[in-house]
This record gives C-alpha cells, sequence and structure tokens, in this order.
C-alpha cells in the first residue's frame, strides 16, 4: 500500500513538473479531461445555486456557487487555457457579483476562442450591467453574427435598446428572440410591456400577454399586465378579471387597485370601486389619483360630501391636477352648485384641460348669455 501511495505522489510530482510518462499509458492522464470533469461538477452546483436562488434561500446558493468556484479554480490550474473554465469561471463570478473578475474570465475565454458566441453574449450582459452601453452592443451584434438564433444575445440587445429609449429596434429585437424560440414567454412578456407602455398598441400587447399566459397559466405579472392592457383598451369586465386573478395574490400593489377600482367605475360597480381605493389609500395615504377616483365613484354613488372630501384632498395634495378640478365641478354641478363647478372648469381650463373647455361652453357660457 506505501509503495502505490509513493507511485501515486511521484506521479503528481512529475505531472505538476510538465512531465508526462507516454511510454506506460497506466501513468498518462488527459489535463483536458480532468478540468471537464471540475467543470461539469461546477455546472451541476450552479444548477443547485439557481434551484436556491429561486425559492429564495440565498444561504444555499452561496454555498453551491462557492463549491463551483473552487471546482473551476482546480480545473484552470490544470489547464488555464481551456476555454469552457474560463467561460463558466465568469458565469459564476456574474452570479456572484463579481463583476470585474467576470469580465476578465470572458476576456480570456474570448481570447481561446474568439468565434464563441457564447462568451461574447455573457461579456455584453456585463457591459450592460456596468453601463457600458457601446462595448455591450458590439458584443451582442457580434454574438449574433456567430450565432443568429441566439435567443438571449437578441433579449439583450432588446432590454439594451429599451433603456435607451429606441423601442422600435427594441421591439425588433424581442421579435427576433421569440422567432428563434418561439415559446419564449420572457421575450412576449417584454415585447407586451414596451407595446403597452411605450407604444399604445395595446391589441399587439394583449397578444404577448395572451401568449405569456398560454405558457404559462400560473404566471400572476402576465395578468396584471393584460389586465392593465385590457382596461386602456375599453375591454373594463376583462380588466376587473386579469386584475382581481393578480390582487388574490398580490393584494398590497397599489397600482393594480386603483386600476382594478377605475375599471369598476367604468362597469358602474362604485361600491367595489370605492373598496378597491379606500384599500390603496391605506397602503399610499397620500395617493393622489386614489383619491380623485375615489371621489368620482362617491360623486357617482351621489354621495356628494363624501365626494367632495376626496376631490378637495387630491387638490390640496396637487393644486394643479386639472382633471380633479374638473371631477370636483362635475360633483358641484351634480348637487346643484353651478356657480362653484364653473369656477372649477375655469381652473381646469386655465390648465389646458380640453374636457373643461368643452363643459364651459355646455355649462356655464351658455348660461352666461
Amino acid at each position: 500500500m506505501q509503495k502505490l501511495i509513493f507511485k501515486y505522489c511521484l506521479f503528481l510530482f512529475l505531472l505538476s513538473s510538465g512531465r508526462v510518462l507516454a511510454q506506460d499509458p497506466a501513468t498518462t492522464i488527459d489535463t483536458a479531461d480532468v478540468a471537464s470533469k471540475f467543470i461539469k461538477s461546477g455546472n451541476i452546483k450552479c444548477d443547485s445555486a439557481e434551484i436556491h436562488f429561486k425559492n429564495n434561500d440565498s444561504k444555499g446558493s452561496k454555498k453551491f456557487y462557492k463549491e463551483a468556484m473552487k471546482d473551476y479554480k482546480k480545473a484552470l490550474k490544470l489547464n488555464p487555457n481551456s476555454f469552457a473554465a474560463n467561460y463558466q469561471m465568469g458565469i459564476v463570478q456574474t452570479k456572484t457579483n463579481d463583476y470585474r473578475n467576470g469580465m476578465m474570465s470572458f476576456d480570456k475565454a474570448i481570447s481561446i476562442d474568439p468565434n464563441s458566441g457564447d462568451a461574447f453574449r455573457e461579456r455584453g450582459i456585463l457591459e450592460a450591467q456596468n453601463k457600458n452601453d457601446t462595448s455591450a452592443l458590439k458584443d451582442f451584434n457580434v454574438a449574433i453574427e456567430k450565432n443568429y438564433d441566439d435567443v438571449q444575445a437578441y433579449y439583450h440587445l432588446a432590454m439594451l435598446k429599451e433603456k435607451q429609449k429606441k423601442y422600435k429596434e427594441a421591439i425588433e429585437s424581442y421579435s427576433h428572440a421569440i422567432e428563434s424560440d418561439p415559446n419564449f414567454k420572457d421575450g412576449y412578456m417584454k415585447r407586451g410591456f414596451v407595446l403597452l407602455i411605450y407604444q399604445k398598441d395595446y391589441v399587439l400587447a394583449l397578444n404577448d400577454f395572451n401568449k405569456v399566459i398560454s405558457l404559462d397559466p400560473e404566471n400572476n405579472e402576465a395578468y396584471l399586465f393584460r389586465g392593465k392592457t385590457n382596461f386602456n383598451g375599453s375591454a373594463f369586465k376583462n380588466a376587473d378579471k386579469d386584475l382581481s386573478r393578480y390582487i388574490d395574490f398580490e393584494p398590497n400593489n397599489v397600482d393594480a387597485l386603483i386600476t382594478r377600482g377605475a375599471a369598476r367605475i367604468n362597469i358602474f360597480n362604485y361600491s367595489g370601486a370605492v373598496r378597491d381605493f379606500d384599500d390603496a389609500l391605506k397602503l399610499d395615504p397620500k395617493n393622489v389619483i386614489a383619491y380623485m377616483n375615489r371621489g368620482t365613484a362617491k360623486g357617482a354613488m351621489k354621495n356628494y360630501t363624501g365626494a367632495l372630501e376626496d376631490l378637495d384632498m387630491a387638490i390640496k395634495l396637487k393644486f394643479d391636477f386639472s382633471m380633479a378640478y374638473v371631477n370636483r365641478a362635475l360633483v358641484k354641478y351634480a348637487n346643484h352648485d353651478k356657480k362653484g363647478a364653473c369656477k372649477d372648469l375655469e381652473k381646469a381650463d386655465a390648465l389646458n384641460n380640453e374636457k373643461a373647455t368643452g363643459l364651459l361652453e355646455q355649462y356655464c357660457h351658455n348660461e352666461q348669455k
């Protein structure tokens, strides 16, 4: 047994000194093979770490990444010019927010294999995170040149374009990602968001959110954005349904509560709307929109005192809120305070509210003639 140990130690010494005894197959070793075994081990640990992240177990993920890092270091010690080891080391360093060393690892990987689109893509992601947009753009384009179907390269390029407010180009890149993978739900989600928020194309946005939900029926965020899309597209009943589904799981989202409340006003569910605005104001006591909308709902219920209190508060919080003046004017008019209503409409008109201009002509100017 001692002889075997001695031979093994001697072999390790010879290996570390660069001498490989090729004449005896039993004593040769493929360093690339050893490196790949370490890398495989590291990959398994990284996969496990991702599971911990999804389960919000950060301690577990840190442990796994630390172990993976050890494996990659061993692999690189055996073969410093291993593309895979450098590339995977960069991945782990990125996951652990070690961006400086991650960049160096990807630089090394690219110098070893300049034809690897993956390394360019990952380096581009790091550069985008470090706000080096010009270099990131170059790397994403190179990654796409190397692999026209690189879903993640298109995806991150699209997010970069979105950050630069180049929304049409962002949509185009998201579309390329989806073409490369028709089941890429993140691509549909992000493209739908750009279409909803920036392009105001509610038909196409709705198609994207429908697709996300068909691929992932439990994706609660998709119900939120589909609900907002339905609201903006005047499909108020569908908006109420989608937002209710979302609020069941996220009851403390002020934006969702206000949007559902507004949808309920439009389908004449005024009491349900008031409850939503009540809940929103408990979470955000100075929310101007919630006060204005609750005042509007109370006015529709002929609770004029409560309506005026809410609208007064909205104007107190935001003195130039023209829509609040318009809504208060309508409540005052319904409560037979025509003089007060006309004063509010004049204030709203001075704030360039187009609706106020028409109402002034209809309710105030004609009466003065």
